[in-house]
């Protein structure tokens, strides 16, 4: 005999009908325990005598759902979250799901699908991984065999301490009223380590620029400074970690201590922008937080576009920040800001400058990166006595010139180490003589001249239709589809 499982839900309905039935209770009192009509009731009892205990089953039951994906497309997504986006996290995956693989999937529903398979995202909580581990271990009892991926899952699985929590300060009330810098030194793309200079706007959480190099120095912060300046205008503050390019530590008594701004504060104050520092990095987690986001999702994109190169990924960047404010920060409004004007490249190039002292050689010449320059002025050569102290400035586009205490201001032209070539040994051949390029006159039935025609004949007042005719017998066109005069 076949055994019938019914839900307690069935089961409580099938024992009321059944005591209905056999006249242990009636039909009114049936509804109001059911919580149903008397005509469900009657209905029901209908359903008892004809199909019996088998009439109480859902008609859906131990039938799949209609939208429910089949097995194919589950093992397709779990392939390329473990292989070609490898590293990504769950929320970044979805999104080329849905638009790089054309893959429609919620993502409760995909978060729900890796939680089945026992997949965790590189962003889990610490709580998830302990849960993964229960189930994991309580899966190995029972089966006594892990599948591959469930045993690299739990080897995976690291038991990380609690550390101590940071309590949250508000945003700032304004856009620009305070921006936040710092670097990251990590393995960004290829083999070898890089770092990624950035900056956040604290208020509406706009990343205002970012720049790879090869080490973290003062030519980076200028890169990212000038796309603030250039894109935004200048901030009222910039909040960085206490980096020697910042942060002076000239001690007291020094000949150097009467002027203890660095160059990036010279450039800060030129400006009129506040230059904070801090030691404490939770002082500044906006930075913070972002470049860690930046490490799961930035990689993860440079390695899924093959960037190996700074140049390639100072340009990928740049497409980079700006989906990412789209995506998560808030518009920066106007009337909300308090950046100043943005400025051109040519004030960026006199503001982001290097500035050093030098003192005139006996060749009078300076020496600046181990070279020596002469100076000039209005292309004549200025000899100025040795031992002269003057200031050495490399703008930010990389020209140099030179002011000495009076506020002259000269250019400077490199002296090579050796002659280019020697004017006794070494046989130049002339010069061949440049042709004179003669003018050209169109005819007088050049194309060119057609409008010129036109206006002549409208001068001695022929109608429009008889000047059309004539420009055309003179200016005829060669395609049958030219526009009409």
């Amino acid at each position: 005999m076949k055994k019938v499982v019914l839900t307690m839900k069935e089961e409580e309905r099938y024992r009321v009908i059944k005591a209905v039935v056999n006249g242990k209770t009636s039909v009114q009192r049936a509804a109001v325990k059911l919580k149903r009509s008397e005509r469900t009731i009657y209905r029901l009892i209908k359903l008892y005598k004809q199909q019996g205990k088998d009439g109480f089953i859902h008609g859906n039951a131990g039938r799949e759902p209609a939208n429910k994906r089949n097995a194919q497309l589950e093992r397709r997504i779990i392939h390329l979250y473990t292989n070609k986006y490898a590293g990504f996290n769950i929320a970044h995956f979805h999104e080329f799901l849905t638009t790089a693989e054309q893959i429609a999937i919620s993502e409760s529903s995909l978060r729900l699908l890796f939680r089945h398979h026992h997949i965790l995202s590189p962003k889990a909580h610490k709580a998830t991984k302990r849960r993964v581990k229960r189930e994991l271990k309580e899966k190995e009892k029972k089966a006594k065999l892990l599948s591959k991926r469930d045993e690299a899952t739990l080897s995976a699985i690291e038991v990380v301490e609690n550390i101590k929590a940071h309590p949250e300060r508000p945003r700032k009330h304004y856009s620009g009223e305070q921006v936040q810098m710092d670097a990251s030194w990590e393995y960004w793309f290829g083999t070898q380590k890089t770092t990624l200079h950035a900056a956040i706007d604290d208020q509406s959480g706009n990343v205002v620029g970012g720049y790879f190099a090869k080490q973290e120095t003062l030519s980076g912060y200028y890169h990212v400074f000038a796309q603030v300046l250039r894109d935004y205008g200048a901030p009222a503050e910039f909040l960085t970690d206490r980096r020697t390019v910042f942060n002076s530590n000239k001690k007291e008594g020094s000949p150097s201590t009467e002027n203890p701004l660095t160059r990036f504060g010279y450039a800060c104050q030129t400006l009129g922008t506040e230059l904070s520092v801090t030691s404490i990095p939770q002082a500044k987690g906006r930075i913070e937080r972002l470049l860690e986001t930046f490490q799961d999702r930035l990689t993860s994109e440079l390695r899924l576009h093959n960037i190996t190169t700074i140049a390639d990924a100072n340009r990928f960047l740049v497409g980079f920040i700006k989906r990412y404010n789209d995506r998560f920060a808030s518009t920066i409004k106007s009337s909300m800001s308090v950046f100043d004007k943005q400025l051109t490249p040519k004030e960026i190039d006199n503001i982001l400058i290097i500035a050093n002292e030098r003192s005139i050689g006996h060749g009078h010449c300076v020496r600046f990166d181990n070279k020596r320059y002469l100076p000039h002025r209005n292309g004549e050569l200025v000899y100025l006595p040795p031992h002269t102290k003057v200031l050495v400035i490399k703008s930010f586009t990389g020209r140099l010139y030179m002011t000495t205490d009076d506020d002259q201001v000269y250019d400077l032209s490199c002296v090579p180490k050796e002659q280019f070539m020697s004017a006794k040994f070494d046989l130049t051949p002339a010069a061949a003589p440049t042709p004179k390029r003669t003018k050209k006159i169109p005819a007088i039935t050049h194309p060119w001249r057609r409008a010129n025609y036109r206006d002549y004949l409208d001068s001695l007042g022929i109608n429009s239709t008889r000047v059309k005719q004539l420009v055309a017998e003179r200016y005829p066109y060669k395609n049958s589809q030219a526009i009409q005069v």
